[in-house]
Formats: C-alpha cells, sequence, structure tokens
C-alpha cells in the first residue's frame, strides 16, 4: 500500500511534522509519500510535492498531483496554523478538499466546542470529517464535542493515543532528601515552542510564591518560538523579563533552542517532573505531555482537555490544577510535593502504565484505518 502523507515534516520544525514523520516510521510495511505543507519555501528535501499554504492555487496542485498518482490513500494531519487563508483560521483546506479523490484517514489535533471558536473553523472540521473515511482524535472528550457539538457520527472517528518513542526505562539518577532535612530541590521541565497560550507566566508567578514560602523549585524552559512567529518571539522576551523581575535568574533557565527529541528526553530524565499550564480548556493536544509521562515522569497542568484526559487514563501521575491562575498551579505544585515519600516507585509504575501508547502499537490503528478506507 501506498500513503500520501499530507503534512508538514520535521524541516519544519513543528510538533505535527514530528507526529507524521513518527508514523511513517511507525509503518515499515508499506510505502510513503511526502506531500509537504510551507509557508514561501518548502524544506522538506525529500517531499514527492509540496505546495506554499499561503497560495490556494499550490493547495489545488498538489491534491491534483495526489489524486493522479498511485497512492492508496491520504494520510493528513489537520491543525488550522499549517493551513493557509485570507485570516488564521486554515480555510486553504477546502481548497485541498475540493480537489483530491483518494480516500483520507485524517489526525485531527485540534477540536474545540462550537461555541469556542471561529463558525468557519467549526464547519471545517466538519466537512474534513464528512470527507474523511476514517478520523482519529487524540482524546475522549474531543470525540464527544465532534459528536454532541456538531453532529457528526460516532462511529467515523476513531480515539487514539498521541504516539510515543520505544525508550527504555531510565530511573531518577537522584533521590530526594530526607523529611528531616531542608527543603527538597524539586526539578521541573516545560518543553515546547513560546506560544502565549502556554501559560508560562504563571508557572513564573507561582514559583516565586513558592520560593517565598521557602521551597526550593527549579524550572528548565525548552524550544524556541516557531519561525517567522513574532508573537513568540515577544513573548520570549516577555518571559526572559519576568523571570529577572521576580527574582528566579538562580532558578529558572531558559534554553530557547529548537530541542531535539534527544536532547528533550535527555532534559525529562534530569527532572523530577513536567509542567505545562496552557490557558485554555480546549487544548485538545500534545506531544511533550505524552513524552514526558512515557520517561516516567508525572506532570502538573492546568486543566485543559488533554491534561484531564490523560488524568482520567492513567490516573496517578498526572496532577490537575483546580484552575488556570498561579494560585491554582501552587496548590497543584504543593500537593505534588507531598508525594516524595512514593516518588521513586511511583516513575516505575507509570512508565509501565504508558507503553500501550508505543508508536508501533500506534500504528497498528493505523494501519486498519488505512485498510479500513479502501472499502
Amino acid at each position: 500500500m501506498r500513503i500520501a502523507h499530507v503534512s508538514t515534516f520535521p524541516e519544519a520544525r513543528c510538533g505535527i511534522a514530528l507526529y507524521a514523520s513518527d508514523l511513517i516510521d511507525a509503518l515499515p510495511m508499506y510505502e510513503h509519500r511526502k506531500y509537504a505543507l510551507h509557508r514561501g519555501k518548502n524544506v522538506t528535501e525529500d517531499a514527492v510535492s509540496h505546495a506554499d499554504a499561503s497560495d490556494p492555487a499550490s493547495i489545488r496542485d498538489l491534491a491534483r498531483a495526489i489524486s493522479a498518482s498511485s497512492c492508496d490513500v491520504v494520510s493528513l494531519q489537520h491543525e488550522f496554523g499549517i493551513w493557509g487563508g485570507a485570516g488564521s483560521d486554515g480555510e486553504q483546506l477546502y481548497d485541498f478538499l475540493d480537489e483530491i479523490s483518494k480516500p483520507i484517514v485524517t489526525t485531527l489535533h485540534t477540536t474545540f466546542q462550537s461555541a469556542d471558536r471561529p463558525k468557519i473553523q467549526g464547519e471545517m472540521l466538519c466537512s474534513l470529517v464528512r470527507q474523511s473515511a476514517v478520523s482519529f482524535v487524540l482524546t475522549p472528550k474531543s470525540q464527544e464535542t465532534l459528536r454532541a457539538g456538531y453532529g457528526l457520527l460516532q462511529e467515523d472517528i476513531r480515539v487514539i493515543p498521541h504516539g510515543v518513542p520505544m525508550i527504555p526505562y531510565v530511573p531518577p539518577s537522584f533521590t530526594l532528601r530526607h523529611e528531616t532535612e531542608s527543603a527538597d530541590a524539586w526539578r521541573l521541565c516545560t518543553i515546547g515552542f513560546f506560544r502565549p497560550s502556554k501559560g508560562i507566566e504563571t508557572i513564573l508567578s507561582a514559583l516565586a510564591t513558592l520560593k517565598g514560602l521557602g521551597h526550593n523549585v527549579g524550572l528548565v524552559i525548552a524550544g524556541s518560538p516557531q519561525p517567522g512567529r513574532i508573537d513568540q518571539e515577544r513573548y520570549l522576551l516577555r518571559v526572559r523579563d519576568m523571570v529577572a523581575d521576580l527574582g528566579l535568574v538562580s532558578s529558572v533557565e531558559i534554553d530557547a533552542r529548537f530541542i531535539a527529541r534527544s536532547q528533550q528526553i535527555r532534559l525529562i530524565c534530569e527532572s523530577h517532573a513536567g509542567i505545562f499550564a496552557y490557558q485554555g480548556f480546549d487544548q485538545a493536544s500534545s506531544g511533550t505531555i505524552p513524552l514526558v509521562l512515557a520517561m516516567g515522569r508525572p506532570v502538573i497542568c492546568t486543566p485543559f482537555e488533554f491534561a484531564q484526559a490523560k488524568k482520567l487514563e492513567i490516573g496517578q501521575g498526572v496532577t490537575v490544577a483546580e484552575g488556570f491562575d498561579s494560585a491554582a498551579i501552587v496548590e497543584a505544585l504543593l500537593h505534588f510535593f507531598r508525594s516524595r515519600p512514593d516518588y521513586v516507585q511511583s516513575t516505575e509504575r507509570l512508565y509501565a502504565r504508558t507503553r500501550q501508547w508505543a508508536w508501533p502499537t500506534v500504528g497498528c490503528a493505523y494501519a486498519i484505518a488505512f485498510e479500513d478506507s479502501r472499502g
């Protein structure tokens, strides 16, 4: 079987790109062809064809090229930001759907309640699901949202976990201090692009509060602004200024580079836990949270959809704050700190519970969908 993958790819340095690449690697029994989306310049040199997402004609030409090819099925990654349009809604997707004639298996990385986003985005999700043979979402909540909010058929939408690489368990290389000694030195990490929606300011405010209470907490913020995103570059500057203003220079390290997977894994292994403070309920996906959990390290999160879904799925190992502000994060961290006596053993149990997310297992679910799409 030949699979046409329509997505960004790792050269573009985005999370969707890594997902598409990992999916390809998980299915060595198939022939894979890359059809790359980009904005003005193709950086995926091994792509069969590519399209400028800001140019409707280019998107249509890409769909025609796939339709005329010998590919059997299209694996389409969807997130509004990788599809161009007049605004930021990704409406160039319609140009692709108008021209494609191959069966589509879609992965929806962004879903939401119908009242939470522009109407055109909801309409696009509906069009894409209805034109796809199979659509995957990453949480049961996303499946329910699409069914109840948009009237889509549940059998057309399958839930799949975000895949994680096959990584051996690495036990913590450090031990926490004895209860009778001074406050523990906890080391946290947060990984990903510098988007304002990440809520890094609230994490910093929480750390400043904890420092005032006598807690010794370090944080590594690793990741870069996405190429060409001025708003993200400004956000990075704002975060740097806030670290200095709050007196956290000795506690917070900012590694403002694109972090390769191997570097992410090393950072996670050196940390006690990951912390993620997305500032909206509708954050329905994450590649870094499953990676942290799959390394056996717990996470502390604000109550966004993906975090709550993982809490329901695996229970212990995911601490969900009661709210999105810094006070809620402080309380969640204090709750996590109290787990110290069981910490090392809990990392082993957490690692074991996440084995079902490994990419070979996830790839099997995609293989079934690809076969089903052919009728």
